[in-house]
């Protein structure tokens, strides 16, 4: 049950801070899941400490541009 409501946390923080960058930025590009990433890591993180955020900004942003970078996200060149 943990499992199915981190998931759900974690997508639905995703997903609220990349909707929220792209109506800001006005743009619909790679960069979007990534900065979405950087928030969702460091907002995961933020009991943590500052270092903590830090990390998790980090590795949900690298996850993400991987992502992107491997064509399997919204705007990669797999189709």
């Amino acid at each position: 049950r943990t499992w199915g409501k981190n998931f759900g946390v974690i997508g639905g923080l995703f997903s609220i801070s990349e909707c929220f960058v792209a109506k800001t930025r006005a743009s619909h590009d790679m960069w979007n899941p990534v900065i979405g990433g950087c928030i969702t890591g460091g907002g995961l993180a933020a009991r943590g400490g500052p270092q903590a955020c830090a990390f998790g900004c980090a590795g949900f942003a690298a996850f993400s541009l991987a992502i992107e970078a491997a064509g399997f996200g919204q705007h990669g060149s797999a189709e």
